[in-house]
């Protein structure tokens, strides 16, 4: 039996809640929710004409990538980049 386009979404729709659940530590939660912030405010007036419920979900799926993303730098899996990044830090 194949499902129908809604039932795709909202399952996708809950894949994506669980997701943010699980990535999004306390920790992290407002570094998250202060970058999807400014990505949502820099998209312009497209998001203005979407509803409610797919805001939200755009918003959770960039605090998914950039709370990983900052759990992947805490735990080192950068540090070998970071001096070629960010030489400055480095300097005496």
């Amino acid at each position: 039996m194949t499902s129908s386009p809604q039932e795709e979404i909202k399952n996708a729709a809950q894949a994506i809640s669980d997701m943010h659940v699980a990535a999004v530590s306390a920790e992290h939660a407002r570094a998250a929710g202060h970058a999807a912030a400014n990505l949502c405010s820099g998209s312009g007036h497209r998001l203005l004409y979407v509803s409610a419920e797919l805001q939200q979900l755009i918003t959770q799926a960039i605090e998914i990538g950039y709370a990983t993303a900052l759990q992947d730098v805490r735990d080192g899996d950068f540090d070998g980049n970071i001096q070629e990044w960010r030489p400055a830090l480095f300097e005496e």
